[in-house]
């Protein structure tokens, strides 16, 4: 990869993924502990009624992340062959528009859904929730603008200032003794917050790679198609725990330790590696040439240390788990190891999806989670067994079979 004096991120990637990875921590610690405090302060039924809003917020999250990856590899294109005078699209055009449509969208829709998912009195926290995902389209195009011209302190910064900002908010709300609808409020604002923060500081980057190459109708189209795979993603991580609950089990208890332990096993290895996925795609398309060496290499990193983290996660995972939150929570040693390895599958496939998409072969990407949700939730369904033996035969299969689609058309670059 070139050196350029604008971009000093280039010259230093060292440093460009610990800044990532330190955000990528704040972030995840900030909402964890957002979580904690939430529960013993509005209690069970409270925060069953929460718990279903933080999901369905970070649902759609992960489902736009679609429009982060596109714009990565449509502004990384540039920089590989530039742009002749300001043909193509304006990437915070297309953002505006889209998130516009998003905010109506779910807005209107929540004439049907907002009562019996939330709950009978907060029908209100749908305006929060729109809000907050329509806002996040412009943060993932900035993301995606920051990422794809390798300016990764304004990209590590987002999640740093959203989680951080999240967290403080919600305490407060709690210790003011607000409602539902304040609390909700204070999860969703950090979004637009992040979002005009960021791109006020960076917006000479932002301006200097607003436009990429593709017409708005091409750009659309490519974006339907990550937004498509980014879906398949979403059911895969964040909605995984509700296609278990619909198909995989009638003992609740057994249902809620497994999703914990899914939870806490994929943790190590999904978190670091979905935010540096924009950087993966960014590397990738910058560097055609180098691409298949980088995959391979990142790809031995993960064969290394997800039997190591196995390893790990059978010997004393259960005896952690037991400690911090009881003898109800127990999940036997190997069932850890083994989710431990379907979490280090599901890494695959977003490697192997970060190089597909790098090469402009959006179809493919989209066809190779497509495959890994469905195959996933139908494995899930008809193996027998009991919830535990099923999540990691799914979470491997399923992963696995959409990471070989990914690689043989990786190979055929």
């Amino acid at each position: 990869m070139v050196a350029t004096e604008d971009n000093p991120a280039r010259q230093r990637p060292r440093r460009s993924i610990l800044l990532v990875l330190i955000a990528t921590a704040v972030s995840g610690a900030s909402g964890f502990i957002t979580l904690l405090i939430v529960a013993p302060a509005v209690g069970p039924v409270g925060y069953a009624s929460f718990s279903v809003y933080w999901a369905a917020l970070f649902m759609v999250v992960g489902v736009l992340f679609g429009v982060q990856q596109e714009t990565t590899r449509a502004v990384s294109d540039i920089g590989k062959h530039g742009l002749v005078g300001r043909r193509g699209s304006s990437v915070p055009r297309f953002a505006a528009a889209l998130g516009g449509c998003v905010l109506l969208l779910v807005s209107l829709s929540s004439l049907l859904w907002a009562e019996p998912l939330f709950g009978a009195g907060n029908t209100l926290w749908a305006l929060p929730l729109a809000i907050g995902v329509a806002s996040y389209v412009g943060v993932a195009a900035l993301n995606g603008i920051l990422a794809g011209s390798g300016h990764w302190g304004g990209f590590a910064a987002i999640p740093f200032i959203d989680g951080l900002l999240r967290l403080v908010l919600v305490a407060v709300a709690l210790w003011a003794g607000a409602d539902g609808t304040v609390i909700a409020w204070a999860v969703a604002l950090p979004f637009p917050i992040s979002l005009v923060l960021v791109g006020w500081a960076r917006w000479s980057a932002v301006r200097s790679h607003a436009f990429v190459r593709e017409s708005y109708r091409a750009f659309a189209a490519n974006a339907s198609r990550t937004i498509v795979a980014s879906t398949s993603n979403a059911v895969l991580v964040t909605g995984f725990p509700l296609v278990l609950s619909i198909v995989a089990s009638d003992d609740r208890a057994a249902l809620g330790a497994v999703v914990l332990a899914l939870t806490l096993a994929r943790a190590p290895i999904l978190v670091p590696l979905t935010v540096l996925q924009s950087m993966l795609i960014a590397r990738f398309s910058a560097s055609p040439e180098t691409a298949r060496k980088l995959m391979y290499a990142v790809v031995l990193g993960l064969a290394v240390i997800t039997p190591v983290l196995g390893l790990i996660a059978g010997l004393w995972g259960e005896g952690v788990l037991i400690w911090l939150f009881g003898d109800g929570f127990a999940v036997q040693g190997l069932l850890l190891t083994w989710l431990v390895v379907a979490s280090g599958c599901l890494g695959l496939l977003t490697v192997t999806g970060a190089r597909v998409l790098a090469a402009g072969r959006h179809t493919v990407f989209a066809t190779g989670w497509v495959i890994a949700c469905l195959l996933a939730i139908a494995t899930v369904a008809l193996t027998p067994g009991d919830v535990g033996a099923r999540t990691v035969i799914g979470l491997i299969a399923g992963p696995l079979v959409g990471a070989a689609w990914h690689f043989l058309f990786a190979r055929r670059r």
